[in-house]
């Protein structure tokens, strides 16, 4: 019996040791990669806890630190240290979290990172996370990032406590960049361009039954990209899911034209969507601005 005992607790204390050398082990080579990215690419970094490396590119507003219990909005780029996994597409990587709540495909570096170095909002930060504080040995594979990989992220943490408020300042910003006139915003925080108003007497009501020619894009890093045009017919409260549409079209006649810039709330909210029926492309991603341009054909009350 003692001798069965003694050969339990050998292997329990080899089983400890190989645990703590695979630690010890994984730690030193994310810390080696790291340091050989940072010196290969000039960089700037500060070292932080858990093997990160930090670069505060803008401070953010003065004011109280974030807590955990603060709603937070940032978009970021991220990249392998490799460079084999790249990705910029700030509509897709875009976060809508509590400080303290790190989601189910988030590195848990990541909003560590932001809470403990970037501090406040308004403010953009530079976050090195060695793969034991990223997705580890297992990787992101559904994402493209193999296991033991190292992130470089660049995160821009917006002066917003709210959604809308946070689509607003994409929606300013586009028009802004592209030199956009005649917009006009609704108080529900819909802007809309009437292109042309309509020679058609038939008005539009939520009841109306409407032919539109739709262009349906998204906007993203300042461009808009379309993704499908279609022609439905359908009656506009009980079809048009994007509320968005159904509150601009009624300010044109048959006939008419307008080009609606349309928050992710009057549109398709947090969720993905498929911009076919039916289909499970979910080509407008969660928290989407859409760029809707409608053409309406006929009218039937």
């Amino acid at each position: 019996m003692k001798q069965i005992a003694f050969a339990f607790l050998a292997v329990l204390v080899l089983a400890m040791f190989s645990c703590k050398k695979e630690y010890d082990t994984i730690y030193t080579y994310d810390n080696q990669n790291i340091q050989s990215y940072i010196a290969a690419n000039h960089l700037t970094m500060m070292a932080g806890d858990s093997g990160i490396y930090y670069q505060i590119i803008k401070q953010g507003d003065t004011g109280n630190p974030l807590v955990d219990t603060d709603r937070i909005f940032y978009a970021f780029t991220v990249k392998t240290l490799d460079g084999k996994f790249i990705s910029t597409d700030t509509v897709i990587n875009r976060v809508s979290n509590y400080v303290g709540v790190t989601g189910t495909t988030l590195p848990v570096g990541l909003q560590f990172g932001i809470k403990k170095y970037l501090q406040r909002r308004n403010g953009v930060i530079r976050l090195l996370i060695p793969s034991k504080q990223a997705y580890g040995v297992s990787g992101y594979t559904t994402a493209g990032i193999s296991g033991n990989e190292s992130l470089d992220y660049t995160v821009y943490l917006y002066n917003v406590n709210s959604q809308l408020a946070y689509d607003t300042i994409q929606i300013r910003n586009y028009i802004k960049k592209n030199n956009l006139t005649g917009f006009k915003k609704t108080p529900s925080g819909l802007y809309y361009q009437i292109l042309d108003a309509g020679t058609g007497t038939d008005q539009i009501y939520s009841t109306s039954t409407v032919t539109i020619t739709l262009s349906k894009s998204i906007l993203a890093s300042g461009v808009s990209t379309l993704v499908e045009t279609t022609t439905p017919a359908a009656q506009l409260v009980s079809v048009f899911t994007a509320t968005g549409l159904q509150e601009g079209l009624p300010k044109i006649n048959s006939g008419g034209k307008i080009r609606l810039l349309i928050p992710s709330g009057l549109g398709y909210g947090t969720t993905a969507a498929s911009t076919t029926a039916g289909a499970a492309n979910y080509n407008i991603p969660p928290s989407s601005v859409l760029d809707y341009t409608a053409t309406v054909t006929a009218v039937t009350n």
